[in-house]
């Protein structure tokens, strides 16, 4: 398991206004800028990875390092691929901390805002790290939960995988499947020649972490529609 600790990324402010659905000229967006400022004080990303080489792929499911792992989508994602790379990225117990300390319900909404931006752009930066290390052209990644057909459930074998990563960068996995600290994710990284993302197969609407459209002939390709 590779270990990257205080892992250099830049906030997405153009995001953030976008998510929060405010303008450069609005006169709330200097005190958002100062929670920007602030939430990057207390940011610490960290994040674990391993390149694992897949043994087995049956049916539904595959078999990395004799784990198994079930789900028609990440089964036909790996169809043509030979490595994986499962991982665990956080943003630390001082963003949790920062945020339950909030009592103003519209401060905390643009606290949680922000973290959850920021946790996607130290995915970004884990995945170029990848590229560049691996000289791979382009990575597409899945987490369990994220779609029906590979619950959160997937979580535990995901973390078995790696290793102990609650040692490594302070990420420990709840009976429930959640990760603590609550600003983390896990999932797998895949070479593609497509770019592959959940939300092309996620047919919930009105979704603000929505990155593309629904497809519904993509998601009737991957067995997720009938």
């Amino acid at each position: 398991m590779q270990v990257f600790n205080g892992i250099d990324f830049e906030m997405n402010a153009a995001e953030i206004r976008r998510r929060l659905g405010v303008s450069k000229e609005s006169e709330e967006w200097k005190n958002i800028q100062d929670l920007m400022q602030e939430m990057d004080e207390v940011i610490q990303a960290r994040a674990v990875y391993k390149p694992c080489y897949i043994q087995q792929k049956d049916g539904e499911s595959v078999a990395i390092e004799d784990i198994s792992f079930s789900s028609k989508v990440l089964r036909k994602n790996l169809e043509e691929v030979e490595r994986t790379f499962p991982f665990v990225v956080t943003l630390g117990q001082k963003v949790d901390d920062r945020l339950k300390h909030e009592d103003d319900f519209l401060q905390q909404y643009y606290l949680d805002t922000i973290a959850n931006v920021a946790l996607q752009d130290v995915l970004k930066r884990l995945c170029s790290c990848l590229q560049d290390a691996f000289k791979i052209e382009k990575l597409s990644y899945m987490s369990p939960g994220s779609l029906q057909d590979w619950p959160i459930e997937q979580q535990r074998p995901l973390f078995t995988l790696l290793g102990n990563v609650e040692e490594e960068i302070g990420v420990r996995l709840a009976p429930s499947m959640l990760m603590y600290p609550s600003k983390s994710e896990s999932g797998m990284f895949f070479p593609t020649e497509v770019t592959f993302l959940n939300c092309q197969l996620c047919p919930h609407e009105n979704c603000p972490s929505r990155k593309a459209a629904f497809d519904e002939e993509k998601a009737k390709a991957y067995g997720v529609l009938e």
